[in-house]
């Protein structure tokens, strides 16, 4: 049975293909034969370098590729790739991912000029050393597709500022077929100039099709095994133009008869809604799939206000849309989310006559049951009795 790893992308300086494979490398040491192995499969003439470096005072590894000779090293078609990673030796899992990056750029770069994806012509990407560079990604991706069980995660992509040359001349960034394969993946714009996304790392992220935070990609809780940093080519000057890459395996639970999973915590503050109004409203956000619990305590507030301290544990997948709710419900206009580990019991229940018994197994090896308090409450009510009477007549 594969072992379950997860692998968390941060591009806090950007991603390219060269800096992915660094990052790869640097969390995997064993991936440098690999990359040797599959440079060698394609061209003979090209030197790969993968070394030790830093920036900023921050180590890492560094990937880069150079052709030996003056082969012909540009403006290549999409089928022109395709046939060379066809006719080579490599593994055709391996053949498949890679045109099936380089068939991303296509259909970005077909969009871009109105062609057909046979007309496609490649200028950067269609030179070896993108070629390479994407086929040792691919090769990468099923290394681990092929011993582990595999999820993919990225924070939001930096889209950079400023302009790049390009062989259509000056254009703003980022490119425009960055910009196509970066649809429906979060992003963000945090002022700093420079080239943050290639299209190469862009199809790369196209291709692995990751989740927008760890937690929504993986419920259970993570343990982190190896970290890696990748270095890039650019000066960003306020920050180093790295990629992390965290590989995580999840947590065993050493605790017996416990369910050890990860939630979200949305927390904010009510002054200025009345109680029965706020109590509707939290009623109403307590009936949305995901919520799992409702905790309001009193505090006191700025100005000395009295304030009602609200926190709401749901499912991690529910969040924004519970989010969305509370702005909506509630008169907030600000919360704090945060994403927090938690243990539960092993519980069943079982229904006997008008009640559900909640049967829970501890760690000890006791067993506990409780009837759930609803149905104690409408059996009270559908016959007119209250539970206190119940008792003190038996």
């Amino acid at each position: 049975m594969k072992e379950n790893l997860h692998i968390h992308l941060d591009p806090m300086g950007g991603i390219s293909g060269d800096m992915f494979i660094a990052a790869m490398i640097d969390a995997d040491p064993s991936l440098k034969t690999l990359a040797k192995s599959i440079s060698s499969k394609i061209i003979k003439d090209i030197e790969l370098t993968i070394k030790k470096s830093s920036i900023n005072h921050i180590s890492g590894t560094k990937f880069s590729v150079k052709l030996l000779t003056k082969r012909h090293n540009h403006h290549r078609s999409f089928n022109d790739i395709k046939k060379i990673i066809e006719k080579s030796f490599l593994e055709e899992k391996i053949k498949d991912i890679s045109i099936n990056i380089f068939h991303e750029l296509a259909i970005a770069e077909s969009q871009i000029h109105g062609v057909s994806i046979k007309k496609v012509s490649f200028h950067e990407i269609g030179a070896w050393d993108s070629i390479i560079d994407n086929i040792i990604a691919a090769a990468i991706i099923h290394n681990f597709a092929s011993k582990h069980q595999i999820t993919w995660s990225c924070s939001p992509i930096p889209l950079g500022k400023g302009n790049i040359k390009t062989a259509h001349g000056l254009l703003a960034m980022p490119a425009l077929a960055t910009s196509i394969l970066l649809k429906n993946i979060p992003v963000i714009d945090d002022g700093i100039e420079g080239e943050r996304t290639t299209p190469t790392g862009a199809a790369i992220l196209s291709v692995i099709k990751p989740l927008p935070d760890i937690a929504s990609a993986n419920k259970r809780t993570l343990s982190i095994l190896k970290q890696g940093i990748g270095i890039g080519n650019k000066d960003l000057k306020t920050i180093p133009n790295i990629l992390r890459v965290l590989i995580f395996k999840e947590a065993k639970n050493t605790i017996k008869n416990t369910l050890n999973e990860v939630i979200s915590e949305i927390n904010f503050d009510i002054d200025d809604q009345s109680p029965e109004d706020l109590a509707l409203s939290l009623d109403s956000i307590a009936k949305e799939k995901g919520v799992l619990d409702i905790i309001q305590n009193p505090i006191l507030g700025k100005k000395g206000r009295v304030s009602i301290n609200i926190k709401i544990l749901c499912r991690v997948e529910k969040t924004n849309k519970i989010i969305e709710l509370v702005f909506n419900e509630t008169n907030t206009i600000g919360l704090r989310h945060s994403i927090i580990g938690r243990f539960i019991l092993n519980r069943e229940i079982n229904k006997i006559s008008y009640f559900n018994i909640k049967s829970t197994l501890k760690p000890s090896g006791k067993i506990t049951k409780k009837v759930e308090s609803n149905d104690l409450k409408n059996y009270s009510y559908k016959n007119r009795i209250s539970i206190k009477s119940k008792i003190e007549k038996k």
